[in-house]
């Protein structure tokens, strides 16, 4: 089954933006993106793929895609993926 993906307003400018600016980046994103959709339910405990933070992030999981962070919620009652960030690394494990 496929997971709905949300996002966040602001998110999705960054990802239109990023469309306009690097379409290699977008392409790649939008590929782990479609990846996470249809996997995100075999992979949801796989801590390879889905890595949890620690305090302060708690819930949320991340993925690294481009040498950035992807963090995300997942809800598998629901079947969604909540897109929140996608930033530098420096700017997450700073």
């Amino acid at each position: 089954m496929v997971y709905k993906l949300i996002m966040e307003k602001d998110f999705e400018e960054k990802i239109n933006e990023l469309q306009r600016l690097n379409i290699k980046e977008h392409t790649q994103l939008t590929k782990k993106l479609e990846e996470m959709q249809t996997h995100a339910e075999i992979r949801l405990n796989h801590k390879t793929e889905f890595n949890t933070f620690e305090k302060p992030l708690q819930n949320y999981k991340w993925i690294e895609i481009n040498k950035k962070i992807l963090v995300f919620k997942i809800d598998p009652m629901k079947k969604e993926l909540h897109l929140c960030e996608y930033l530098p690394q420096n700017e997450v494990f700073s």
